[in-house]
């Protein structure tokens, strides 16, 4: 997966790019309304995402850069984040139909199961976000602008 993104601090080898998210509001028919959807207004549309990319194209700071990420990480973070929910949810279930066979304590079962989930997920994201990054900076499409003032 490509996308562009701006380089915002560099530490070593490694920068923090930041990027809007327009992928998933591009094809939207309530875009062209103007006014967006439902999704957008809780997420809140072109919020901008920080992450991690390893810094091979030597980008500076201020920089518009491309950043890849391999296919199958993205469909990883996708699957933990869309279908585990819905897993741990349904287990959540069954568990507690073991010892209850009300309706009331399975559907707290499931609730307790997709609450964990995202719980686990927190944590998950706070251990990965220590380690090696995944997206890569492969190119430098546009270099940072020259601030005048300093000249």
């Amino acid at each position: 997966m490509k996308t562009t993104a701006t380089v915002v601090e560099l530490n070593g080898g490694i920068a923090t790019v930041e990027t809007e998210r327009t992928s998933a509001c591009e094809g939207c028919h309530k875009m062209s309304e103007g006014n967006g959807c439902s999704v957008c207004s809780l997420m809140g549309s072109g919020r901008k995402i920080r992450s991690k990319a390893e810094n091979r194209a030597q980008a500076k700071i201020g920089d518009r850069v491309v950043v890849e990420t391999a296919t199958s990480r993205v469909l990883l973070y996708a699957a933990l984040v869309f279908v585990l929910p819905i897993l741990l949810a349904v287990a959540g279930w069954f568990v507690a139909g073991i010892f209850s066979s009300g309706t009331l304590w399975r559907g707290i079962g499931a609730a307790i199961g997709f609450v964990l989930t995202f719980v686990g997920l927190r944590i998950y994201s706070g251990a990965i976000g220590k380690r090696k990054a995944d997206a890569v900076i492969t190119a430098v499409v546009a270099p940072a602008s020259v601030d005048r003032s300093e000249q």
